[in-house]
């Protein structure tokens, strides 16, 4: 009994730290960011939200994916409740999306990396080449090693995180907090935001990988669910409170140039790096960029692995054949992406809002309505709700595409 016990519990462990460090990655580097122009209360209100609807659209998903199967993707679950243009749709907003994730994670590790060791900006194609082939790698193991190493990461990135945050709040100013709300008012603040906001609590490219991994166990996915929106709100809240106060107390003018445009990832690790001039604080910086960076590819990639296996079936059946090719045409194209788009982290991530937007509310809400026969009160304010949201972020994204910048 306390063996079963066990088990269930280190197989929780992995389904949340699947769905929390993919959620984390982003969220970790890009919200201080962007959230500069709403201040410290506006950006605990804004993710806060964005927690309950990333809970109530990935129960919903979930819920899509235990009346089908326990591998369904997108694809499969809308050929089955609303045939083929559905299906289609979802099969490739899920593809864009994890690509366009991945080239965003990959462009700004190599920064992160890039910076670290100092080496010329010149050579960050070679810095992304090498951290491709890192990742490379890492992904050409056994699916299921990978989500082993990803729970270790996650706990360990975890760890780190509580320690830099008091520490970097020991050793910096912190004397007020930025009460800034500029943001609100202003179409560009909520066009610069929500799609990226929504993008770092994004994990639901990865709950058909979550759902296959606990066999469809409900009592798991719905922990897994809740504890996967809610270790991110808590993270990004101490992590977005901590940069944004020691930065306007301690740097005013870099905290003046964030509200003005979006600077890039590795400026901002730089900014902290001079703030507070301990090599440790410093060091941890980079080792809780690099780490959250590094669980957000393991989380959108096993995804994004699993849905071209399947495409690739149709060639051929060996198992091995179809972990490799799914491995090199998930990482070369996004590693391509992130090559040759400039600051390609914030403008990718906000084109990705748009997409996750599509995929998780806006087309789980549709076939969730052609499930269901008879839907409840509560389910139909649940789903117009979130339906607003989806299309809202959709036009703030779009709207921030045609006109870019605060």
């Amino acid at each position: 009994m306390k063996k079963q016990m066990k088990k269930q519990m280190k197989k929780q462990l992995a389904a949340v730290s699947l769905l929390a460090g993919t959620a984390i990655g982003s969220g970790m580097i890009s919200l201080p960011i962007v959230l500069a122009n709403f201040g410290v209360v506006g950006s605990l209100a804004l993710l806060a939200f964005f927690s309950l609807i990333t809970y109530i659209s990935a129960m919903i998903r979930c819920d899509l994916n235990i009346n089908s199967r326990a591998d369904s993707n997108l694809r499969d679950v809308g050929l089955l409740f609303g045939g083929r243009i559905p299906a289609a749709i979802g099969d490739l907003s899920l593809k864009v999306l994890s690509f366009s994730l991945l080239s965003a994670y990959i462009f700004g590790g190599a920064s992160i990396v890039r910076e670290s060791l100092q080496i010329d900006t010149s050579s960050f194609t070679s810095v992304a080449v090498v951290f491709t082939c890192a990742i490379l790698l890492l992904f050409l193991f056994l699916s299921g090693i990978v989500v082993k190493i990803n729970k270790h990461m996650f706990i360990v990135l975890f760890s780190i995180i509580l320690v830099g945050i008091v520490c970097l709040t020991m050793c910096s100013k912190t004397d007020s907090i930025p009460t800034n709300i500029e943001g609100f008012f202003h179409m560009k603040g909520w066009s610069a935001v929500l799609p990226v906001v929504f993008t770092s609590f994004g994990f639901q490219g990865s709950l058909h990988s979550m759902t296959k991994f606990v066999n469809n166990d409900k009592k798991l996915i719905k922990r897994a669910c809740l504890f996967g929106s809610l270790v991110p709100v808590f993270v990004y809240s101490l992590w977005t409170t901590c940069i944004l106060t020691v930065v306007f107390n301690s740097d005013p003018a870099s905290f003046n140039k964030m509200l003005v445009a979006p600077i890039e990832v590795s400026e901002l690790i730089r900014i902290l790096s001079a703030i507070t001039k301990v090599d440790f604080i410093q060091h941890a910086a980079w080792v809780i960029s690099l780490l959250a960076i590094s669980t957000s590819i393991i989380g959108v990639g096993l995804s994004l692995v699993e849905v071209l296996k399947k495409d690739f079936e149709r060639f051929t059946k060996d198992k091995v054949g179809l972990h490799v090719a799914s491995v090199f045409v998930m990482i070369i194209p996004s590693a391509i992406i992130a090559i040759m788009i400039p600051n390609a982290f914030i403008r990718v991530l906000n084109f990705a809002g748009i997409i996750l937007a599509i995929i998780a509310i806006v087309l789980p809400v549709f076939l969730y309505s052609k499930m269901k026969r008879r839907l409840e009160f509560a389910d139909i304010c649940k789903l117009s709700i979130l339906s607003i949201v989806g299309f809202a972020i959709i036009f703030f994204g779009i709207y921030d595409i045609i006109i870019p910048g605060y």
